[in-house]
């Protein structure tokens, strides 16, 4: 490390009140209270956070890119939270386009590409509009000729009770419907839905050609959540993941296109050359796009992919419950100490800092933010509640999902099923079952709800504050127990 960088993360530890000569995991610290002026947790509202670039979230969670934890419905429900989902690489890119677009249709006042199927009379049967609705997500299509003309509209109430083989101009409905023009106000349509009894008002110009499509179900979602983090159109934010073992610039040129509001460029070691010449043609060719590069574990590794343009840095090597890393390799930092590490250089150039993995609590979500993360992600806390994709699996009475390690020899399976792996690496994950966790709004509550409580604890009512703050005490193993619940 130059010496300039040991200065950095010298003053920074001796500020955190951390040690140099000794990495720490979370349960090593307590955050220190200090005296405040905030009577309780209801009075902490702002917990916005910089991810990358110009995306801020709400509440400073994110999903992990993993396929057992985050696909659009999961990313959809964070959003709508204040949150934000990755959608995981480990799906075609054709299918990652599909996922970030159904992110990107839910909940919106006005979609930009509603659900179409080209109108073949005497082709296009009720099994082929049903498989369209799969793709897209929906219950409902609009009907449309070569020029893109609207022809009219197929719902769950045309269709339901027939048989697939029907063909679609004998149950759909036909133009003229109810339509608005380009350019109409949420309050307009909002009008029309209520003076017509409507659900959907498609968007078509003089000549009758589709424009968009703003359903009565989006603009009342709207108003239902009220803290959903937002694109300049009114989207939800989704992130997407792009792999290194890829033409990763295409990848993330279609996905950019596609809508995705963030690119994460994920691999198991990102300090290295290959991934710091991806990062800097990745911003070479758009420049515009908001990068989170990971994963890093040292000062050494945050100061070359920031010099390279990475907008955000993901930290962890080996903290998470699902990761071998650690004890496959021997390599990897303690988390606690590698945030606080990168945060040194990172915060210094005003990039945001990722903690991935270890999280396991509200307390070890606070000690993050405080050891200087901006933001943190979420695994297997995720994995178990409904929003999460695979089934449930019951075992003696109890409820279970699946979480699998990227790296894990099931994934890897998986993943040479699919050809996206030539051959079985050795494992640094593992998969396991996780407890049944309910809702992911109900999860998230009661995390946010420790955090403003933590926040109140030492006088702080933003997080740019609670970082300033907040500064930690080294505990024994045995203050670490005395800290918990007895049973």
């Amino acid at each position: 490390m130059k010496k300039g960088w040991q200065s950095l993360v010298a003053k920074y530890f001796q500020r955190k009140g951390l040690p140099l000569d000794l990495a720490l995991a979370f349960p090593d610290v307590i955050v220190r209270d200090k005296y405040s002026t905030i009577n309780s947790r209801s009075d902490v509202r702002n917990l916005r956070s910089n991810l990358a670039g110009d995306v801020f979230l709400n509440i400073p969670i994110v999903s992990a890119n993993m396929d057992s934890v985050t696909d659009s419905k999961m990313a959809i429900a964070l959003a709508r939270l204040g949150a934000l989902g990755f959608i995981h690489q480990f799906l075609s890119l054709e299918e990652r386009v599909l996922e970030v677009e159904r992110v990107k249709r839910a909940d919106n006042a006005f979609i930009e590409k509603p659900a179409t199927l080209v109108l073949q009379e005497d082709a296009t049967t009720l099994a082929k509009a049903k498989g369209a609705m799969r793709n897209f997500g929906v219950s409902s299509l609009l009907l449309i000729d070569s020029e893109n003309v609207l022809l009219g509209i197929l719902t769950a109430r045309d269709y339901r009770f027939r048989s697939d083989d029907t063909l679609v101009k004998d149950l759909m409905q036909y133009m003229p419907l109810f339509t608005g023009s380009p350019g109409m106000t949420r309050e307009q349509a909002t009008e029309q839905f209520s003076k017509y009894r409507l659900e959907k008002l498609p968007i078509v110009d003089r000549n009758g050609k589709l424009k968009g499509l703003m359903t009565a179900r989006d603009v009342l979602k709207e108003q239902e959540f009220p803290d959903a983090v937002r694109d300049k159109k009114g989207r939800l934010l989704v992130g997407a993941t792009i792999r290194l073992n890829s033409d990763y610039l295409q990848e993330a040129r279609t996905l950019w296109a596609a809508g995705a509001d963030v690119i994460l460029l994920d691999t198991a070691r990102a300090n290295s050359r290959r991934v710091r010449d991806a990062v800097v043609a990745i911003k070479k060719k758009l420049p515009k796009v908001p990068l989170v590069v990971g994963n890093i574990d040292t000062p050494e590794a945050a100061w070359m992919l920031i010099k390279a343009g990475a907008d955000c840095l993901k930290v962890g090597i080996g903290p998470g419950s699902a990761c071998k890393t650690r004890e496959a390799t021997g390599v990897g930092i303690p988390q606690l100490t590698a945030i606080a590490s990168c945060a040194a250089v990172a915060r210094k150039f005003n990039v945001p800092v990722i903690a991935d993995g270890g999280i396991r609590c509200g307390a070890d979500l606070a000690k993050a933010l405080v050891a200087g993360a901006n933001v943190v992600m979420l695994g297997s806390m995720l994995a178990g509640t409904d929003e999460s994709p695979g089934k449930r699996t019951y075992d003696g009475g109890k409820a279970f999902k699946i979480y699998r390690g990227s790296a894990s020899a099931a994934h890897q399976f998986d993943r040479i099923d699919k050809g996206s792996l030539d051959k079985i690496r050795s494992p640094e994950g593992v998969t396991r079952q996780v407890p049944y966790a309910g809702p992911v709004t109900e999860l998230i509550a009661e995390l946010v709800g420790d955090l403003r409580s933590s926040l109140s604890y030492i006088g702080a009512r933003d997080l740019e504050n609670y970082w300033r703050r907040g500064i930690f005490v080294r505990q024994s193993t045995a203050g670490y127990e005395e800290g918990k619940p007895k049973s």
